[in-house]
């Protein structure tokens, strides 16, 4: 009499523009059966973002991180914020498999459940410390920042349907594996479903870096900074 073993992992990742693919080894491409079919059932909740204001660093050092974060400037390198959103465009799973034993070396396991999150965590505001709450400066600088928290939610909003579908997609269609442990067969299936949902994060990330890059230029600074005088 054959045992089934079902098995709940937790897998964490964040996604920033590139995914790991794990390499397929022969015993895992190798396509194994169950004797009874069975469904996956996939729920995915949609992060926002808290926001979340902070007004205790110079300008210097929003320079630095803006530098460390790779965001490009507006001005060059001379350039030096006044304000700055940072946030990761981040993924959880919790995945859940059934393995049967095959051999004494050898298991066949299949996905069963997918608890998912996509979107941010955190959507961190950063004003320069020079601008104290209530100043014309401060509010001016939260403004246009606020414009950027925008600009993460929206193309969250957009592609979150997209995201959903293709993972939805990938976990139902996704085949039993061959595998040395539940544990290998639950990281190998995971990191397929990254891999499949790489491309859109891809996708929305360069869409996230041309409308925030719309919105640093020149020319809008420019305007913003005539409304106040305690630049």
């Amino acid at each position: 009499m054959s045992k089934r073993i079902r098995f709940t992992r937790n897998l964490v990742g964040i996604l920033m523009g590139c995914a790991m693919l794990m390499a397929v080894t022969p015993a895992m491409a190798a396509v194994c059966e169950f004797p009874t079919p069975a469904s996956v059932q996939v729920n995915i909740h949609q992060l926002t973002g808290e926001v979340v204001m902070n007004n205790e660093r110079t300008r210097d050092g929003l320079r630095r991180m803006q530098r460390q974060s790779g965001r490009a400037s507006a001005f060059g390198s001379a350039w030096t914020p006044v304000g700055l959103t940072l946030t990761e465009l981040k993924y959880q799973m919790r995945l859940k498999i059934e393995a049967l034993p095959i051999s004494k070396s050898a298991y066949c396991a299949r996905l069963t459940a997918v608890d998912a999150e996509l979107g941010y965590d955190k959507l961190r505001v950063y004003i320069a410390r020079k601008f104290r709450p209530g100043s014309c400066g401060y509010i001016s600088i939260s403004d246009h920042e606020m414009t950027h928290v925008a600009v993460f939610r929206d193309a969250l909003n957009r592609f979150y349907p997209r995201l959903q579908h293709r993972l939805q997609r990938a976990a139902e269609e996704m085949d039993p594996v061959r595998s040395a442990s539940p544990d290998s067969a639950a990281e190998y299936l995971r990191k397929r479903l990254s891999a499949t949902i790489k491309p859109l994060f891809l996708e929305m990330n360069r869409e996230l870096d041309r409308n925030n890059a719309k919105l640093d230029t020149p020319e809008r600074y420019r305007m913003e900074q005539a409304n106040c005088p305690d630049w």
